[in-house]
């Protein structure tokens, strides 16, 4: 398949998210060419509500887990919506630092590209309607696994903005008045996460959370009014350090501290 048909099988024009799915990352999906296919991960789908009952889901999980997760929710009648916005590190580029063995990238976005290459061909097979409920997919690993990096590393660091998820009018008038966050190893949503869960609560719908390792135990609760909540908090995302792309998305070099004019 090109890059167009795995953005395609991902993100059809016919589906009534197209609009929301991400295309930063499918630009590089070259950079996945020379990795072996990424391990299938089972998925048990049981536990998700019946797409007739319109919940949208919200899947924050690491890594390829939640790619892997959207094409098995796809079987049960949702449409999973990418919204990767880190770009991988450069073609040709080492993934570790031969001189200090660390990761050259504040993210690794390389298994999450294979996931999305190899998960296309099962979702161009796949019979969804143009309004099935949608599948929100985040990688959890966004923030990076340090505040900082260090100088000449890649800083693919990023965040969701509410901008990035319909509006709880948008998802009402589809008749979808439920939302469940998906995770692992956390209940709380991730600080970016919160604020968006914490808009849709102040639209009308109502928010429920699971644990991918507990499916069973979903429960309702109540998104606290983060720091920052509102407009405001765009700009101070915006300041936090992180890197933007001239290409679109979230990803540049460190620069040397050391080097200067």
């Amino acid at each position: 398949m090109t890059n167009e048909e795995i953005f395609a099988a991902w993100s059809p024009e016919h589906s009534l998210w197209a609009t929301w799915a991400k295309p930063v990352l499918f630009a590089h999906l070259d950079r996945a060419c020379a990795l072996p296919p990424s391990a299938d991960i089972a998925c048990e789908v049981d536990w998700a509500p019946a797409p007739a009952e319109k919940v949208t889901l919200v899947l924050d999980l690491p890594g390829e887990e939640g790619v892997w997760l959207g094409v098995a929710l796809a079987s049960r009648g949702y449409r999973p919506v990418p919204l990767y916005n880190a770009l991988p590190l450069p073609f040709g580029v080492a993934a570790i630092d031969p001189m200090s063995q660390r990761p050259v990238a504040a993210v690794n976005m390389l298994p999450i590209l294979s996931a999305l290459r190899h998960g296309a061909e099962q979702l161009a097979n796949a019979t969804l309607t143009s309004d099935a409920p949608p599948a929100f997919v985040l990688d959890a690993n966004r923030h990076g696994i340090s505040s900082q990096v260090q100088p000449d590393e890649f800083d693919n660091r990023s965040v969701c903005f509410t901008t990035d998820f319909p509006s709880a009018n948008f998802l009402l008038t589809r008749g979808i008045e439920r939302a469940l966050l998906i995770q692992r190893n956390r209940m709380e949503p991730q600080p970016d996460l919160a604020h968006v869960l914490r808009r849709w609560q102040d639209g009308g719908l109502s928010l429920e959370r699971v644990r991918i390792d507990r499916p069973m135990e979903r429960e309702s609760f109540e998104a606290v009014r983060p720091s920052w909540y509102g407009a405001m908090f765009q700009r101070v995302l915006s300041g936090m350090g992180l890197r933007r792309s001239s290409s679109g998305g979230f990803g540049a070099w460190v620069p040397d501290a050391s080097a200067g004019g």
